[in-house]
């Protein structure tokens, strides 16, 4: 079998070796900026691709006569009177 790993043991002197640099490097805070703006990119396409599928549903639904097309407002007022009589 290949043993790929370089060192016997995992200690203190590798811990902090990483591709980019040791703990609190610019590596790390660069690679951290990229994946929050990455995860808020993806994010705010998902829901701008969720809104297009749902215009398209709703026209697609509009046009099979299945939803209805919204009209004015509607507004109801009931008035409600009480009468009483003194004995």
């Amino acid at each position: 079998m290949f043993d790929a790993f370089p060192y016997d043991e995992w200690g203190e002197d590798i811990a902090g070796f990483w591709t980019f640099g040791p703990e609190h490097s610019t590596g790390t805070y660069i690679l951290t900026a990229l994946g929050i703006a990455a995860m808020f990119i993806a994010f705010i396409w998902f829901v701008r691709l969720e809104s297009q599928k749902l215009a398209h549903q709703q026209a697609t639904l509009r046009a099979s006569g299945a939803l209805d097309r919204p009209g004015g407002v509607v507004v109801t007022t009931t008035t409600t009177t009480i009468v009483t009589e003194e004995a």
